[in-house]
């Protein structure tokens, strides 16, 4: 009887302690959200890990679940097929929702994504300390202080090249054409984005350039388009060079001042494979004839923009073949402040033009700022004088 009781409460605690295991198990994954919803159960190993270490990891050092709970995500988001995709640490999480809305930052003034797994230049910002210091579109950064950027995330990437104002950063860079290692020393400093920027060449020309897309933006060039048809301007240059692009809604609202209203615009395609198609929800501006300068550090919306005056308003591009970025990102606020950054749809031109990973090819192809404005001057006067004859 003594021994029947011995196993009896030998049993029952095993069922008690494999229950307070379960249980215990269970907190972890309940903790999280995620572990006992639908869908989730093949991420179970992962909380399990995140228990066992809880449990059981030895070291003389504190344990810091925030530097695991960050370096989890950004092996997660390491492990998409999304060179766009990055972490944002609260701190990161402010700066750049206000880059996205004010445009304004502190730093070295350059767009970044990850080309062929190499940490690559999209384009420098126009009076940037990056562009000061002979930066260009298409750069490979090679090391960040001597630190190499092999296998570091974006999100890293970023963070390194961030900082007080006045300090220093030393990039080391590979350019295309060029056989020797580049290496350059940038000063940060607090950058405001002036987004939008005009004159009046000789003969009535209207120059607009864009730098990238903000909060602001949309609003800036209202204004500038219509000071410069107050002025009686004959046709517009639209400069969209080493513009990486930005807010999707700013550029779309761009392309409306120029595009007739109803207009179908682009095709968005979800993850599904559905496809909307936006069409221009304004009436346009401008109504003379517009030309539109590239180059390889045009990309994002400023690629839409010029691909929808090309089809919508047959604009000629002049320059170089663009950056070839046809993705959509969003950035999503997570519970502790901070955020990710990925990949949620794809865009084609309304004509159904996929330009991801292909740019556009301009009409005239043109190399130098200089050469490239000519062109475009040249290929304007063209347009006017085809539109003179046509009224």
């Amino acid at each position: 009887m003594r021994r029947r009781r011995l196993w009896l409460q030998v049993f029952l605690g095993i069922l008690v302690g494999c229950g307070t295991l379960l249980l215990f198990f269970e907190w972890e994954f309940l903790a999280f959200g995620l572990g006992k919803e639908k869908g989730f159960e093949n991420w179970e190993p992962l909380f399990e890990t995140i228990s066992l270490i809880r449990e059981k990891f030895y070291s003389e050092e504190p344990l810091d679940e925030g530097k695991l709970l960050e370096e989890a995500i950004r092996g997660v988001l390491r492990a998409l097929p999304d060179p766009y995709a990055r972490y944002l640490d609260p701190e990161d999480y402010k700066i750049e929702t206000s880059d996205t809305l004010e445009g304004a930052f502190s730093g070295i003034g350059i767009v970044i994504a990850i080309r062929d797994e190499k940490l690559t230049v999209v384009s420098p910002i126009a009076g940037s300390p990056a562009e000061r210091a002979g930066v260009k579109a298409g750069d490979v950064i090679l090391a960040i202080d001597g630190e190499s950027t092999l296998g570091m995330s974006l999100d890293q990437a970023v963070k390194k090249m961030r900082g007080p104002e006045g300090t220093k950063v030393v990039l080391t860079l590979k350019r295309e054409g060029v056989p020797e290692d580049i290496t350059v020393e940038i000063v940060r400093s607090i950058i405001k984005i002036q987004s939008v920027s005009a004159e009046v060449l000789p003969e009535g020309i209207g120059l607009v350039r864009i730098s990238e897309f903000h909060g602001r933006t949309a609003d800036e060039v209202q204004k500038v388009l219509t000071d410069l048809i107050a002025q009686g301007v004959t046709g517009f240059i639209l400069d969209l060079r080493n513009n990486p692009g930005g807010l999707l809604s700013a550029a779309l609202v761009t392309a409306g001042f120029f595009v007739p209203y109803g207009e179908k615009l682009l095709l968005v395609e979800d993850r599904n494979g559905k496809r909307e198609a936006i069409t221009n929800f304004i009436h346009p501006l401008v109504s003379t004839p517009v030309v539109v300068l590239v180059n390889r550090g045009t990309a994002s919306g400023a690629e839409i923009l010029a691909g929808i005056l090309r089809l919508a308003v047959h604009a000629p591009l002049v320059g170089e073949k663009t950056f070839g970025k046809g993705v959509i990102q969003e950035i999503s606020p997570l519970s502790h402040g901070g955020g990710v950054i990925f990949t949620v749809s794809k865009y084609y031109l309304a004509d159904g033009t996929d330009i991801n990973g292909q740019g556009l090819i301009p009409d005239v192809l043109a190399s130098g700022e200089d050469e490239q404005l000519k062109r475009g001057i040249k290929e304007l006067k063209k347009l006017l004088k085809d539109h003179a004859l046509a009224s």
